[in-house]
């Protein structure tokens, strides 16, 4: 299971790499592309490949933990002075004076021995709910890197619809600026040869600086949109990114495939998902504990070898004294004063909180969907009229401008319906955020 795994992770760790390199010549993303590349080079996706890993390995631990455990032991002994033994003296002399001993050492100068022991567990309970629990984990690892991935996934598609939204907003104001750039040209040169008063020049110079000051500010919003969408990326700062779709065609598929006409899998949101492992982490607490009132076996075997010399000739050919014991040990659990019943009650009483948990979040998924969707709706259709109250603005400003061209319209009101139209701009670039904020937050309940 481990060379499986580690080949496969060696695998997708070479794809990577080859990925990520060819990733980096790339500057045209389409927001699919741009989620992919940036699940290939986000950091937080290479250390939950690496918490798999680590889980796999865990397995391996808290198996090995059941298997033969082996270990041998060497020891040397220099006794610079051999032990004295005190003993009273009538013990060897039935004529010896009573309170009178004798003295004498016992035991060699060096000694030596070897020791080979090997255990081996037979039952225990604890250990199977580890060793259950440790499997579970790596799974609990699988799903993080799905819902780590889908998470990269939204925040770059939220940057790349704000690069799209701030590209877009530019386009309105460029559309609008071109009539009031060419009738500033003019009205500078009838005013200069007296033609038109400087009031009614100063008035159109306003409209202008207005709208140039508005442009500026969106050109800004536009790089900085652009550079918070490498960043999540994982794309260099220094090079130009490209993105191939437009905020027209994105509208379209959303329109295409509406997220109110999808229904929600309380078990696959991620948020969900996060409770019921906890509840399922403390199924196999309350399992250990319930272990803990049985029996744990296991067996032993251990043989040594023992030397003693009054000089250091171990390798010559003088006796070692061998001892060799085998057995099984049964470790039964009676009484504990209460504590293992207690921890049981509790791991019981946690397990209910759990469900609770779990009920309460469902409904509370249940309502934000509701809520969502709601909003979601309400910001489309206030989208569509915005989107109509531009058109209106624009060709408002339009006539007026040209109007204003023949000498017909008035100054004062171009500027009037400039900011009549910027404002309609502001408020149709507003709905779009809020209707694309209401599908990212869509898009995450659903764990998309």
């Amino acid at each position: 299971m481990m060379k499986t795994f580690n080949r496969s992770f060696l695998l997708y760790t070479v794809l990577a790499a080859s990925a990520h390199l060819s990733a980096q010549e790339q500057t045209s993303f389409s927001i699919l592309e741009a989620e992919e590349f940036g699940v290939q080079n986000n950091e937080k996706v290479l250390n939950v490949l690496l918490d798999l890993e680590a889980a796999e390995k865990k397995i391996w631990e808290t198996t090995a933990m059941g298997l033969p455990q082996v270990s041998a032991t060497g020891s040397f002994q220099n006794l610079v002075y051999i032990p004295t033994q005190v003993v009273d003296a009538t013990v060897f002399n039935p004529n010896a004076q009573p309170g009178e001993i004798m003295t004498f050492q016992m035991g060699q100068k060096y000694n030596s021995s070897l020791t080979f022991n090997v255990s081996q567990l037979i039952f225990d309970g604890s250990y199977i709910v580890g060793l259950q629990f440790a499997k579970f984990y790596s799974k609990m690892a699988e799903m993080a890197i799905t819902n780590t991935q889908n998470g990269i996934k939204a925040m770059v598609r939220e940057a790349y619809y704000n690069v799209l939204v701030a590209d877009k907003n530019l386009q309105l104001i460029d559309s609008a600026i071109v009539n009031t750039e060419q009738l500033w040209i003019e009205v500078k040169i009838l005013q200069k040869n007296g033609f038109i008063k400087a009031d009614e020049a100063m008035q159109l110079e306003l409209a202008y600086n207005r709208i140039i000051a508005t442009r500026q500010n969106a050109l800004r919003q536009t790089e900085i949109a652009r550079n918070l969408l490498k960043l999540q990326m994982g794309f260099d700062f220094d090079k130009q990114i490209v993105l191939t779709e437009t905020l027209d065609q994105v509208i379209m598929s959303i329109e295409q495939a509406n997220p109110v006409m999808q229904e929600l899998d309380v078990s696959a949101n991620s948020t969900y998902m996060m409770l019921d492992n906890q509840q399922q982490i403390d199924v196999f607490a309350l399992q250990n504990e319930r272990a803990k009132y049985l029996p744990s076996v296991g067996a032993f075997f251990t043989t040594s070898q023992t030397a003693y010399r009054n000089e250091f000739n171990f390798f010559a050919n003088k006796p070692w004294y061998p001892t060799t014991i085998w057995g099984i040990s049964v470790q039964i659990p009676i009484a504990s004063g209460g504590q293992k019943v207690v921890r049981v009650q509790q791991a019981e009483i946690k397990l209910e909180q759990d469900k609770n948990n779990l009920d309460y979040m469902e409904r509370t998924l249940t309502y934000t969907e509701m809520q969502l969707k709601a909003g979601f709706e309400n910001a489309y259709q206030l989208m569509k009229i915005e989107q109509m109250n531009v058109e209106l603005a624009t060709k408002l400003y339009d006539n007026e401008v040209k109007r204003r061209d023949i000498g017909v319209g008035s100054g004062m009101v171009v500027t009037q319906l400039q900011t009549q139209l910027l404002t309609a701009q502001g408020g149709y670039i507003g709905s779009i955020m809020q209707m694309l904020g209401y599908k990212i937050q869509l898009d995450k309940l659903f764990n998309q």
